[in-house]
């Protein structure tokens, strides 16, 4: 806001200087970087609510590696965030474990898991949603659905991508709320579908920290498009988890009274 002692500047001077303010790099790359963004959001509005099953590997340096499957329910909400249940039901000692987000515009996440081995549900702090999700490179934090007013956004590229090859677009996703486990998330969208065909994750510090890559999307319900696969790479020891998934079926008829902390121990069985 200008200071009183500014005022007595001429119309022209103030003309003159918001021309020359709208006209800055960072602000045009701004602008940009938020119009890609909500073309994201608006091509997959509607979606109402879909299921899906993922299939993970979890890979770690010297071969080793481990398997996780479990289902993951979207529900979307019309005046406020969606809503995200994953259930496992393998392995053995997952089997039961349940997660759930309630993902909210400009106001932190609400996020639950349930133990089966303790009956008991336990809500997490914002703090904690940094840490590994069923011992896997995605965090809590990651499995939780994207909101477009909890990021700003910044244009970095066009560039090519995708077979055959288009020109896509990368901009840099800035979370806005607390306790974010990164600085920014630099995400390159193909506009022929307006899905990402890869996210770089950079930690606090603003060091690269991972990378998640999409495959073999197919569409549903002539719009939305979904991943046959993701890996995600931990870029400094090479460990990475793969999500293959199967079965995508929308408009299940999932309501909010269904995705509830209350009702987290009828998933869990």
């Amino acid at each position: 806001m200008l200071k009183a002692r500014y005022l007595p500047l001429t119309v022209v001077s103030l003309m003159a200087a918001n021309i020359a303010l709208a006209n800055t790099p960072a602000m045009v790359s701004d602008e940009r970087g938020r119009e890609i963004a909500q073309s994201v959001d608006r091509n997959d509005a509607g979606f109402e609510d879909y299921v899906v099953v993922g299939k993970m590997t979890v890979n770690r340096p010297g071969g080793v590696s481990a398997s996780r499957v479990f289902e993951m329910n979207t529900l979307e909400l019309r005046d406020d965030g969606d809503k995200r249940l994953v259930v496992f039901s393998q392995p053995r000692d997952l089997a039961g474990f349940v997660s759930l987000t309630y993902t909210h515009p400009n106001a932190p996440d609400d996020q639950w898991i349930y133990l089966p081995a303790t009956n008991r549900s336990k809500r997490l702090a914002s703090r904690d949603k940094t840490g590994s999700f069923a011992g896997s490179e995605f965090s809590y934090e990651d499995i939780a659905t994207w909101e477009l007013s909890n990021y700003d956004y910044k244009f970095i590229q066009d560039e090519p991508c995708g077979e055959p090859a288009t020109t896509c677009h990368t901009i840099a996703n800035i979370p806005k709320y607390e306790h974010s486990g990164y600085q920014k998330l630099v995400e390159t969208i193909d506009p022929r579908i307006w899905q990402p065909v890869r996210i770089v994750y950079f930690d606090r510090q603003g060091r690269e920290l991972k990378k998640l890559e999409f495959f073999d999307y197919e569409e549903y319900e002539n719009k939305h498009w979904r991943p046959g696969r993701m890996v995600m790479t931990n870029m400094r020891d090479g460990s990475h988890s793969e999500i293959v998934w199967e079965d995508y079926r929308f408009k299940t008829g999932l309501s909010e009274a269904d995705l509830t902390d209350t009702r987290l121990e009828y998933w869990s069985r």
